[in-house]
């Protein structure tokens, strides 16, 4: 049954990464409407799900109602950064490498991709929301740690834009608020909700789900979004400063 889920979810997916394809890339001429996809592709994945298996549990539909906000959330927050300013620099080097070949490469490399990635990803929510016997201590602190991680990621996000708006942005780096504690404080919420997704997944034996954590945290730290960053920075010399007294990821009081 699982491997039966797992096909038809895979082929949803294909179905949803497509039709932002086109909407997004074909029609508005938006490479970046692939990161608005992101957040809502967990949704679409985990109401597919709960509307497959049909079950309506407490725990599944808490944990379905934490998948929802964290993805509607972000889903705003991104095409509402994205939406009044140019593409990001990625996109526009990806634009001018592969022009020939545009169209096919960012359908396949970039849609088709993170449409996988979302469906490993979702492995730990998923393992949440088909499950039907829970250890319940765990599952409830697992649920208490996916909010905890959802409401810091909003917090970090919130703090950043503020500083965004107030113009100190440029020159300038955010050193305040959760930021004063860690250089990535979002991305650490968003490790930390999905370590409380497969907590409660792993509360039901569906061990499984680990792989969705396990992938996120890698992609986070490793790959796409905290290396990125640290090189974006490289040079920048108050940031190096910035850097010297301040955790990486994991919050703590700044070094003296």
């Amino acid at each position: 049954m699982l491997v039966g889920l797992f096909l038809l979810l895979a082929l949803t997916m294909l179905v949803y990464m497509s039709a932002w394809y086109v909407f997004g890339f074909l029609y508005l001429k938006r490479i970046d409407s692939v990161d608005s996809a992101w957040g809502l592709g967990f949704v679409y994945l985990a109401g597919i799900s709960m509307v497959i298996l049909g079950n309506y549990q407490p725990i599944p539909l808490l944990s379905l109602a934490l998948v929802s906000l964290w993805g509607v959330r972000l889903f705003l927050h991104i095409t509402a950064r994205n939406m009044h300013k140019e593409e990001d620099e990625r996109y526009t080097i990806y634009r001018k490498k592969f022009a020939r070949r545009l169209n096919r490469l960012v359908y396949i490399r970039l849609f088709l991709a993170q449409g996988a990635l979302i469906l490993v990803i979702s492995m730990a929510s998923i393992g949440a929301i088909i499950a039907e016997d829970f250890n319940r201590p765990v599952a409830f602190l697992g649920l208490a740690v996916w909010g905890l991680g959802i409401v810091f990621e909003a917090i970090a996000d919130a703090q950043l834009q503020r500083f965004i708006r107030s113009g100190k942005k440029k020159g300038g780096i955010m050193t305040s608020g959760l930021w004063r504690y860690s250089r990535h404080p979002n991305y650490f919420g968003e490790i930390t909700a999905w370590v409380g997704a497969g907590i409660v997944a792993c509360s039901a034996g569906n061990y499984w789900g680990l792989i969705g954590t396990f992938a996120i945290t890698y992609l986070i730290t490793r790959f796409s979004g905290v290396p990125i960053l640290e090189k974006k920075y490289e040079n920048d010399q108050k940031y190096q400063e910035y850097k010297k007294h301040t955790s990486v990821l994991i919050p703590r009081p700044p070094k003296r």
